[in-house]
């Protein structure tokens, strides 16, 4: 069985794949063949993590989980699947086209899939008029801080790559400050520090409980992208 390397950000992002615990910077292998890499958020951790996931037998990479949208008309929890992955460096990366059409083909129909350019970030990017300033910049509709690491790492080991990121956070909505405040050196979401932040900012309440619906969305969308794609076995290259 080919085996298929996912690269996951954050813990709360892996249970849409499987229930069981992954050790942050760590490898899980299921019993369908794929193997779940928990990383930590950035492109620094996505990297090592994709070398990790390949030392463990990967063939294959698929970066996983969450994306903020940068145009207007893409809503929580619906998908995309990239053809393309701007790099902050001016580079595009292509996804692998059949790959990308097998898949696509299975979840259309079934839930709405933007396919388009994703968008590479260093950091959170929590204001609309960022993001609608790397939109105009890089033709992007979406925007994650791991993919592009995990194509590049793709890349160096000539292994198929794919992105699949469901929308937590649309153009038009800015982050509260204690969201992305609340990681940690990690790159993980620590939600203590987020619980206390948030009660010293009452303001940023009704943003928070809001996002919190956003992700309940984009993880439900995530749940049933992996229910479609493990019945055609993630349709791999």
């Amino acid at each position: 069985m080919t085996k298929i390397g996912i690269l996951v950000a954050m813990a709360v992002e892996c249970r849409s794949l499987t229930p069981k615990r992954i050790p942050e910077g760590g490898c899980l292998e299921l019993s369908d063949g794929c193997i779940i890499g928990l990383s930590g958020a950035g492109p620094k951790a996505a990297q090592s993590c994709c070398a990790a996931l390949v030392e463990a037998g990967a063939a294959s990479l698929i970066s996983w989980g969450c994306a903020a949208a940068l145009a207007p008309g893409i809503n929580p929890g619906d998908l995309i699947l990239p053809t393309r992955i701007a790099c902050t460096d001016g580079m595009q990366i292509d996804t692998d086209g059949t790959w990308h059409a097998r898949l696509l083909s299975e979840l259309e129909g079934n839930m709405t899939v933007y396919t388009g350019i994703l968008a590479e970030s260093d950091r959170i990017v929590a204001r609309e008029d960022e993001k609608r300033a790397i939109s105009a910049c890089t033709g992007a509709i979406a925007l994650d801080m791991e993919s592009a690491a995990a194509a590049r790492a793709a890349g160096q080991f000539k292994l198929p790559f794919l992105a699949i990121r469901s929308i937590v956070d649309p153009v038009g909505v800015t982050l509260p400050p204690s969201v992305h405040a609340a990681f940690d050196e990690n790159g993980m979401l620590n939600v203590p520090k987020l619980l206390l932040r948030s009660l010293r900012h009452p303001a940023d309440m009704v943003g928070i409980i809001r996002l919190g619906r956003h992700f309940g969305a984009a993880m439900k969308s995530l749940r049933l992208a992996a229910a479609i794609s493990r019945e055609a076995h993630f349709a791999a290259a």
